[in-house]
């Protein structure tokens, strides 16, 4: 097909098909109501969006600015048909590595843990030589897949360059707009203004719980010591939905009045333990899919979820398809955030579920917040180097020493492939932390500590969730009051927090 044949407004139109039929097939294999993985075939019927005559064509009108003034939604096709033009050139390998992961089975003393188990098993084992034993057990099988995923990575970056950018790192940087190196740059910067408190919690919290200083654990003495079973018993399951709906309704937000919003808590064997949203027509079929396992990770990982869920179903209807699906993700993944620390707010603690150890569990959940923080900005600093350079196994060392100097407690090399996602999301969890943090200190100076409880808050959410992804991170922010993103507020609730709370 000839550049001068292509349509934008084809390409435009397609983008929205191609995006619910890729949803749907995401939606059916997590949610275990099917073992394969057939993203393929979407790719292959929609292969017309990643062609170089499709690139060519949306950068040909994006370079005459002739297209309008607000010329956003070119840049976000652009970045789509791009990276869209790569997740095809391996997408069988896409496939490959979702079945095997959804078919593989880890067999530790006689007993079969389904390998998306083992995070969940090892989380509530209490005895350290087995979850050694449930860890090199997986291993075993992460070696396999670490073939599918290097071939993957390696075809990723042979194309980036292929399609004329130096580097895999670059072409990201060039279609997302955001300057990684600057970004890396804050992220070392708060790794060392962090450094001390964190050695310092940490190695408490490890040594009370495990009985290991931090030095002597390993990542996967890390989700045990995390379990946190004690506060268990005040986020009781059967209230999990109604408190998320009880804190919309305070917002003045009726969740009768989304009926576009589908929550899918089933228990099914293969669902995947991993809460997700599949937005699978914006704003009209949104789908929310938890497999409650008991506790305060189910509204964790529920609020965030809902966050992105209520998102995307506010979505303004009249708005381009590049604005409802694509764009800046920093932006939806900070709306999670936003809801997914509520359960964690001692306010929101006392007065929804009446937690006696409102204070206790905050500060628990401010060490989780704050290791997970310098975990991914070392995954940040790793993939800088990751997606710069030749990739070879040697990177895997690069991993394993990246993770151990911002933790601490000792990591494997093997998770050098398995703990990347493409194109550099790990920097969009970053810069939506950064952006929730402000967009709470907002809500909390305009409305009070129990923000959640406002009905003003809930317009100001509604306002900012209509847009969609339309606006960047960076230019969210100013609509909020502030210049840029900064990462002053989130460091200072930690900082803060963790002072006051003992």
């Amino acid at each position: 097909m000839a550049m001068a044949q292509v349509s934008l407004d084809d390409l435009r139109r397609d983008v929205e098909a191609f995006e619910g039929e890729l949803n749907e097939e995401f939606f059916q294999c997590y949610a275990g109501l099917k073992e394969d993985m057939c993203a393929s075939a979407v790719y292959e019927k929609y292969s017309h969006l990643f062609t170089s005559d499709a690139i060519g064509a949306i950068r040909e009108a994006y370079d005459s600015g002739e297209a309008s003034d607000d010329r956003r939604w070119l840049r976000y096709l652009l970045a789509f048909s791009t990276l869209g033009c790569l997740d095809s050139s391996v997408k069988e390998l896409t496939d490959r590595s979702m079945t095997f992961e959804s078919q593989s089975v880890v067999t530790v003393d006689g007993e079969a843990i389904p390998y998306r188990a083992v995070p969940v098993v090892l989380r509530n084992e209490p005895d350290h030589d087995r979850r050694r034993r449930i860890f090199e057990a997986k291993l075993e099988q992460t070696r396999t897949l670490n073939e599918i995923l290097y071939e993957r990575m390696a075809e990723n970056h042979r194309q980036s360059v292929a399609l004329g950018y130096k580097s895999y790192g670059d072409m990201c940087a060039s279609l997302k707009g955001v300057d990684y190196k600057g970004l890396e740059e804050e992220m070392e910067e708060l790794l060392r203004r962090t450094e001390q408190l964190y050695l310092r919690v940490m190695d408490e919290l490890l040594l009370d719980r495990t009985g290991l200083h931090i030095g002597d654990a390993w990542s996967y003495d890390i989700p045990f010591a995390f379990r946190g079973e004690e506060f268990d018993a005040s986020f009781k399951q059967d209230r999990l939905v109604d408190s998320f709906f009880a804190t919309l309704k305070a917002l003045g937000i009726e969740p009768a009045a989304y009926p576009n919003i589908t929550v899918d808590t089933e228990d099914r064997p293969k669902k995947t333990p991993r809460a997700f949203c599949a937005p699978v027509k914006v704003p009209e079929d949104i789908r929310l899919v938890i497999r409650p396992t008991g506790g305060w990770r189910d509204y964790d990982a529920f609020f965030h979820e809902g966050g992105h869920a209520w998102h995307f179903g506010s979505v303004g209807r009249d708005l381009p398809p590049e604005y409802r699906y694509l764009g800046d993700n920093s932006v939806t993944e900070s709306f999670a955030f936003l809801f997914n620390y509520l359960p964690s707010n001692p306010v929101w603690l006392k007065r929804v579920l009446e937690m006696e150890e409102a204070e206790t569990y905050a500060r628990f959940a401010l060490v989780s917040k704050l290791m997970f923080l310098r975990r991914y900005a070392a995954k940040l600093v790793y993939e800088m180097k990751l997606h710069h350079g030749s990739l070879s196994g040697d990177m895997s060392d690069v991993y394993k020493n990246s993770l151990q100097k911002a933790l601490r407690f000792k990591h494997t090399e093997m998770h050098y492939l398995e703990d990347v996602d493409d194109a550099f999301y790990c920097a969009e969890y970053l810069r939506a932390w950064v952006l929730e943090g402000q967009l709470r200190k907002v809500l909390t100076d305009e409305f009070g500590d129990a923000w959640f409880q406002e009905q003003g808050a809930g317009r100001r959410l509604r306002e900012l969730w209509s847009y969609g992804q339309k606006y960047t991170a960076d230019e969210l922010v100013k609509t909020v009051g502030y210049v840029d993103l900064d990462p002053e507020p989130v460091l200072e609730e930690i900082e803060r927090g963790l002072a006051q709370l003992g």
